[in-house]
Parts: structure tokens; C-alpha cells; sequence
């Protein structure tokens, strides 16, 4: 793109565990873009930079746009990218990111997709999209917490239903996973607001309200199996630390 012929040496840090279901690609190549593209010239609109970091990975492009993003691929042109559907200081939500495991799983995403057509589900689970995705966005402009809960929980478990349904099937949830899955539908019925969701690995993010984090931090630090518990935020867009 901007016609150079320089090779880079690229030094890239990261502060929880890779390749452990946790999308930790999706920062990794969200940063290398807008660094890349600053220290060869480019001048390119948001748009363009989150099509550009899909190239490195599909969850890079929703890590370039400010706060709730929205990946979308235009029927007309064919591109596919990331928009900010609301800010980072739309809804104060805290992404608790428990860790079961911290290995490096057998089977990478990019494996687990290309088989996922041979699971009888997965025409269903792609039909069923854009209506889960107009809950989902309705849910979040709304700030409905349950509404959001039962969407993304339906999302996740439909996900991994398939990849438990592929051939070879994929089995990424760990006991401590379901465990933790069940009490979390538990904690729903004493009216904690809290929800959960899996990538493809282990390891659980359990979502909750500004309000119930300490009540929610307090329940994981007592549950077994949990190595460690991050916690994550909606934040701003990708941005240059250091422009030199």
C-alpha cells in the first residue's frame, strides 16, 4: 500500500495469556496496523485500518474502533469492517476474564473455523445471525442487561455447540468451564446482573455491571479451578502511544 520495500523488526507484548481462547490477536494485530501504517505514511480512515488489521486477524477489526463495535461486511462491496455502535462511556460494563486454563490449545481458531461447515448446525447458526445480531445491538443502545445476557449466552453456546458437532468434534470447554457456566445461570437467579461467554478455549468471560463487579470478583476468587481473573472495559479507539 505505500510502496516501500522495507522489511521491519516487530517487538509485540502482550498482558494475558495468547493462544489460550482469549482473541488475544485481535490487540496484536489491531496495534501492528496502526503502528505499521503510521511509520510508512499512511494516512488511513478508520474504516479502512479495520478492514486492513482483518487481515491479520477477523477480531483485529473490532479492536481499532472506540468502545461497542459492531464487525460488518457491506453485501455491495464485499468489505468487511468494524464501526463504534456506541462509545466506551455508553454503559459502564466490566469483563471479568477467568482464567481456567493458560496453555496454548492443541487446535487454533483459524483449524476450528475450516472445519465448522461439516457440523449440521452450523447453517442454522448462520441463518440465525443477523437476528441475534439486532438483539444484541438493541440490547446494548438500550443498556438491557438482561436482554443482553440471554443473547450472548445463546450466541456462545450455539458456537460451541457446532464445534462440539464438527468432525473432528473440538471440545474446548474444560470442567471448570461448565462448572462456572452453571453458577453464573445461578447467580442470574439471586438478580446479579451477570452473564458469560467463551471464545474458542476454556476460559470464561463473565460480563457484569459496574454496580455487581465486587460481589462478582468476590464469587470467582472463592471458585475452583479459576487461576486468575482479569479484568477488561469498554475503551476508546486504538491510538499511537509514540509517534516518533
Amino acid at each position: 500500500m505505500a510502496d516501500k520495500p522495507y522489511y521491519t523488526y516487530v517487538t509485540s507484548e502482550n498482558n494475558f495469556p495468547a493462544g489460550a481462547g482469549l482473541a488475544s490477536s485481535a490487540s496484536a494485530f489491531a496495534a501492528l496496523t496502526l503502528a505499521g501504517t503510521a511509520a510508512l505514511g499512511l494516512s488511513l480512515s478508520e474504516k479502512e485500518q479495520s478492514s486492513l488489521a482483518r487481515f491479520g486477524s477477523g477480531s483485529a477489526c473490532r479492536s481499532i474502533p472506540n468502545g461497542f463495535v459492531e464487525w460488518r461486511t457491506d453485501p455491495q462491496s464485499g468489505e468487511s469492517y468494524a464501526f463504534s455502535l456506541a462509545s466506551h462511556d455508553h454503559w459502564q460494563l466490566v469483563d471479568c476474564i477467568t482464567i481456567i486454563s493458560n496453555q496454548h490449545k492443541q487446535i487454533g481458531s483459524e483449524a476450528g473455523m475450516l472445519t465448522a461447515w461439516t457440523s449440521p448446525f452450523q447453517e442454522a447458526r448462520v441463518r440465525d445471525s443477523a437476528r441475534r445480531m439486532d438483539r444484541c445491538r438493541a440490547a446494548i443502545l438500550n443498556r438491557d442487561f438482561a436482554a443482553l445476557a440471554e443473547v450472548t449466552e445463546l450466541d456462545s453456546n450455539m458456537m460451541h455447540a457446532v464445534m462440539m458437532t464438527s468432525d473432528p468434534p473440538l471440545f474446548y470447554w474444560h470442567p471448570g468451564s461448565l462448572a462456572l457456566m452453571k453458577a453464573v445461570k445461578g447467580w442470574q437467579r439471586e438478580g446479579i446482573p451477570v452473564t458469560y461467554t467463551l471464545d474458542a478455549g476454556p476460559n470464561v468471560h463473565v460480563i457484569c455491571t459496574q454496580n455487581a463487579v465486587g460481589e462478582v470478583l468476590s464469587r470467582l476468587g472463592a471458585f475452583p479451578d479459576v487461576i486468575d481473573v482479569l479484568q477488561g472495559m469498554p475503551a476508546g479507539p486504538a491510538r499511537l502511544i509514540n509517534g516518533d
